[in-house]
């Protein structure tokens, strides 16, 4: 029962933690829903990017907790002292209310909920919540350090790791959702599989009011438009929904079939959902506090997964390709704002890449791979690394060593045939393709530009990363990859095909500016 009450403090503080760093509600309009989901996003992230910082600089875990346990009182007593001081208006909120007609509210609200109450159901049986993950948490609740042996390996006298006695699956994977479930064994004196798994179980319901939120400058009706798209994508629950009728839903949590759980696939796509939809909110409506908060999400979801790394790059590149770091010309305080936003997200993964440093990459290590040698010898038709495949590690691949099949033959349908298939992503597929700034004088909006750079750069860079990487695609694939990855991608989707299907509103007849929200700095 401790550890169940540990869960509920850890949720409501990183609540009250997001909240706190949101701006007031009559500054910054925004309904309960969005509310919830914003600030859950933004305090996770707060609280795992101080967490890796904490570690990262030799302290032992018990300071993550004690940091966490005093930051979340405060904010929960900031947070009571704020809403005491609240007047708002009738008017402010009509506006605040997010408008979708009674059944699809339900439904929307329906799905978020029972992705939690299945969340806790699942048993924390998985390959990858198990010994990527929940491992590790045991071990920083434990023994206290992500540099105990059980983390760091085996090395040599040079600091090397060696190539047996591996205990840890891939040691240096971000340390996110460990300390989130850490938190939880911590403060309820005990490691208890189900209860720490209560802060992992909000990223379904969390993601489409991220999207709501960023389109509500773009008006109401494509708000609602990109939730319901986010909230009704099947693969946000479950991959290859009802392939094999209910039996996914009877052996659910043993199998690799669940998105929902303590994997951190969803994790990466809720944070990285929110860091667009704090930065694309707050650029239209020049409030560059959201800006910031976008940058701290992008982080977070650095800290979740190494692909959210890469992703951190890819959004780096976009603002500054698409010009929206540009601190000149009319848009000069919004670019100014962006600006900061990386500023702010650079110094907040700093940590984590000198802690990364001191991890061994045993598995994998793709900064190894991603040479322009290894991207020129695949698409010029190399050879699949059948070697790496497991029937080769048991000698019955004789065949395939002779003659192995070239990487390229493959992998281009793995991405094509996983992205149309409906029982993963339904017709996302179509509508991103309608979505697309097709015409010129879209592309003149620097928001939709970064966007469509985000949506389509992510995309690429996964490609580049399977192209080369060490392991036998084929294995890849049937841990669905690359379907895991492009789900890292859905917020950037969403607010596009929200976008467009919106564009027809009234608000969107002038200027594309929110004329609900108080212009704040």
């Amino acid at each position: 029962m401790l550890a169940f009450f540990a869960g509920l403090f850890v949720v409501a503080s990183l609540l009250a933690i997001g909240e706190s760093l949101l701006p007031p509600t009559r500054q910054c309009v925004r309904s309960r829903w969005e509310s919830f989901g914003l600030a859950y996003l933004v305090g996770t992230a707060a609280v795992v990017v101080t967490g890796t910082a904490v570690l990262a600089f030799g302290l032992p875990f018990v300071a993550v907790a004690g940091a966490m346990l005093a930051l979340g009182l405060f904010a929960i007593l900031h947070i009571l002292r704020r809403s005491a001081r609240a007047e708002l208006t009738s008017e402010l909120e009509l506006t605040r209310k997010p408008g979708f007609p009674p059944l699809l509210g339900s439904l929307v609200l329906s799905l978020g909920l029972g992705s939690v109450l299945a969340t806790m159901a699942l048993p924390l049986n998985e390959f990858d919540p198990m010994l990527h993950f929940a491992y590790k948490g045991k071990i920083l609740a434990e023994l206290g350090s992500p540099f105990d042996e059980a983390m760091v390996a085996l090395v040599d006298e040079n600091d090397r790791p060696l190539e047996f006695g591996r205990i840890v699956t891939h040691p240096n994977y971000p340390l996110g959702i460990p300390i989130l479930e850490a938190l939880v064994a911590v403060l309820g004196r005990g490691w208890h599989e189900r209860w720490i798994q209560l802060p992992l179980a909000f990223w379904a319901l969390c993601l489409p009011a991220a999207v709501f939120f960023g389109l509500r400058p773009i008006g109401k009706r494509a708000a609602r438009s990109g939730a319901l798209v986010a909230a009704a994508t099947p693969i946000v629950y479950e991959r290859n929904f009802l392939e094999n009728g209910l039996r996914d839903f009877h052996e659910a949590g043993l199998g690799n079939e669940m998105t929902i759980g303590a994997g951190a696939d969803l994790p990466v796509a809720a944070l990285f959902a929110g860091a667009c939809a704090l930065v694309l909110h707050g650029r239209r409506n020049g409030q560059g506090r959201l800006q910031l908060l976008g940058a701290l999400c992008l982080a977070g979801a650095a800290m979740m997964k190494n692909e959210g790394l890469a992703l951190f790059g890819c959004a780096l590149l976009a603002w500054l390709l698409a010009g929206a770091a540009l601190p000149i010309g009319r848009q000069a305080r919004e670019g100014k704002g962006t600006l900061a936003a990386i500023a702010l997200g650079i110094a907040a993964i700093l940590p984590w890449l000198r802690l990364r440093s001191r991890l061994p990459a045993i598995d994998e290590n793709y900064a190894d791979h991603f040479t322009l040698g290894n991207i020129l010898h695949f698409l010029g038709g190399g050879a699949e690394l059948v070697e790496r495949s497991p029937k080769a590690l048991v000698g019955q691949a004789d065949n395939m060593l002779a003659n192995p099949p070239a990487r390229m033959d493959a992998l281009p349908s793995y991405f094509t045939s996983e992205f149309t298939d409906w029982r993963s992503w339904g017709l996302m597929w179509l509508l991103l393709l309608v979505a697309l700034p097709w015409r010129p004088r879209e592309l003149r909006d620097v928001d939709r530009r970064w966007l469509t750079m985000l949506a389509l750069g992510g995309v690429l860079l996964y490609f580049l990363i399977l192209l080369v990487t060490p392991w036998y695609l084929p294995l890849l694939r049937e841990k669905g990859i690359p379907e895991r990855l492009l789900l890292h991608l859905v917020g950037p989707f969403c607010l596009l095909i929200g976008w467009r299907l919106g564009e027809k509103s009234e608000t969107d007849k002038g200027p594309a500016r929110s004329k609900e929200i108080p212009q704040s700095g």
